[in-house]
């Protein structure tokens, strides 16, 4: 049974997401996952923009690369579920979010 945090057990340690966990079909992991890599590529794209409206000398070169890691991530996932549709079999995955409070 899941329980809801109290903002006391959430302020402590360290937490974790079982965010996907199972086998799938490569259209349901397709829908899983391109559009979670499409919303950070997304986030970064915004985020480079805003930077360099603030600083046109900023290369914003961690988001610039980040997006650069992710489309890479993203073509390779979509090669791997077609390639799992053509060969008709499942595709097994498993994500987990470690979440951490800094200062």
């Amino acid at each position: 049974m899941n329980t809801v945090a109290t903002p006391s057990e959430v302020t402590k340690g360290k937490h974790q997401i079982d965010l996907i966990d199972g086998s799938f079909t490569a259209s349901e992991a397709q829908d899983l996952v391109v559009p979670m890599l499409t919303k950070k590529i997304n986030f970064h794209q915004i985020k480079r923009m805003s930077l360099f409206e603030k600083n046109h000398k900023d290369t914003c070169a961690p988001d610039r690369d980040r997006i650069l890691e992710l489309e890479e991530a993203k073509a390779t996932v979509e090669d791997i579920f077609l390639q799992a549709k053509i060969e008709g079999k499942k595709v097994k995955m498993h994500s987990t979010i470690h979440i951490t409070l800094e200062d």
